[in-house]
């Protein structure tokens, strides 16, 4: 039986004896795993190449069950492809085994773990798991990131406030920023409001808007104070089409956070939104934005789709006739303006164009 040093390309680089025929397996292994990297998108179990270096892997565990870098090679190729079961089972026997002394390669395997638990629902297990790869590497920002997520799930953020604060402090990206202080101001809200919140927000992660804005409208109506919990609730009830609901809390956000640019395009939308269509007003709002930027073209486009979406809407009719009247078209430009003053005929700017653009059409 021949015995070769061998390091692993998936993981931390560590020298090993290891039989020959498992090393051949695990090169196969490793060579199909990074053609799939190379060949998918997206990864999963039942593609072809990872298929195959799944079996080469599992063959190398049969041979020599007693490896632990064996276990920790099968390991990363469940993880990579999100079979979590299976990851589990190998990443915990990578650690019954032993594993290594590389704190960074048993931090990997505890995240991995935690990860696979919190797929499971296991909040406490996850947590568990969390802390120990905090422990391991405390310089790593990503264990502590996880720990506040799963305490605000589980509706504590007095628990996630200093996961959060240490998050932040090694890693001061967007998002961390974000959540703690989104946590500091959670902290007042109580338990209720934020566990509200936060399922709405894995909701909304997982692509179930419906859910979510039920429970970004319960943390809002739990915590009336909460900006946050309004301005998400105000958001998806948009997202949702549902105009009239999203008004209060636009409204509510600017009275706690004051004038804003983005409250008050919001807050205009869902208004005209409620009272023309979501669909017409978004496309009254792209027209002025097109127009404002000197698009004429694009934007006649925009407010002729407005109108057709709501043939009552009368300020779009008129910045319709506005913009061609503009380009010179101005029988469209007359056109326009008439169906303005029909629907609102004390519009005496539409009145005075319309004049206007009958004259220069010969009119």
């Amino acid at each position: 039986m021949r015995w070769i040093v061998v390091t692993l390309l998936l993981s931390t680089p560590v020298a090993l004896a290891i039989n020959a025929e498992t090393l051949a397996l695990l090169n196969e292994a490793r060579a199909l795993a990074a053609q799939a990297e190379a060949t998918y998108e997206t990864h999963y179990p039942d593609r072809p190449l990872w298929r195959a270096a799944i079996r080469k892997a599992e063959a190398a565990a049969r041979r020599e069950p007693q490896l632990a870098e064996v276990w920790r090679t099968l390991a990363e190729i469940y993880t990579r492809t999100q079979w979590w079961i299976r990851a589990e089972q190998a990443w915990t026997q990578y650690l019954e085994l032993g594993g290594e002394g590389d704190p960074a390669a048993l931090a990997r395997a505890y995240l991995n773990l935690g990860y696979a638990a919190y797929q499971r629902g296991a909040l406490d297990e996850a947590i568990a798991r969390y802390e120990r790869a905090a422990q391991m590497t405390p310089e790593n920002p990503e264990p502590y990131g996880w720990l506040g997520r799963l305490y605000l799930e589980k509706g504590d953020p007095k628990a996630a406030l200093p996961y959060w604060e240490r998050a932040a402090a090694l890693d001061p990206s967007p998002r961390n920023r974000y959540f703690l202080e989104q946590t500091q101001r959670m902290v007042t809200f109580g338990r209720e409001a934020v566990s509200s919140f936060y399922k709405g927000y894995a909701a909304y992660e997982q692509g179930d808007k419906t859910s979510a804005l039920l429970h970004f409208v319960r943390a809002a109506e739990l915590a009336p104070e909460w900006a946050e919990a309004a301005r998400w609730a105000g958001r998806l009830s948009l997202e949702q089409g549902l105009a009239t609901q999203a008004v209060p809390y636009w409204e509510r956000v600017m009275a706690l956070e004051g004038r804003t640019a983005e409250t008050e395009h919001f807050l205009k939308l869902a208004r005209e939104g409620a009272a023309y269509g979501l669909e017409a007003a978004r496309a009254f709002f792209a027209g002025l934005a097109a127009y404002e930027a000197g698009e004429l073209e694009a934007a006649v486009a925009w407010f002729a789709r407005a109108t057709a979406a709501n043939d009552a809407y009368a300020k779009a009719w008129r910045w319709l006739g506005r913009a061609n009247y503009e380009l010179e078209r101005f029988q469209e430009a007359a056109a326009a303006y008439e169906r303005a003053v029909e629907l609102d005929p004390n519009d005496q700017t539409s009145r005075y164009f319309l004049r206007l653009a009958r004259q220069a059409a010969g009119e």
